[in-house]
């Protein structure tokens, strides 16, 4: 049974699942990513990218 204070569910259209199903075997080649892992390392980086401008933004500001 899956601990659920570790792993949450959702669910995706079909379109957006066949557009996984295609990163997760681009992403790295020679490998092909689980769709889990495909959502995780895709998430990791938009958090990054997030990060980065929101700290361009404050330092633009003045604020750092």
């Amino acid at each position: 049974m899956t601990d659920i204070t570790k792993y949450r569910n959702i669910s995706v259209s079909r379109k957006v699942y066949a557009d996984l199903e295609d990163i997760s075997v681009a992403k790295i080649p020679g490998v092909k990513l689980s769709i889990s892992k495909t959502v995780e390392t895709l998430a990791a980086k938009e958090k990054i990218a997030l990060s980065r401008k929101l700290s361009e933004k404050t330092r633009t500001n003045g604020k750092v």
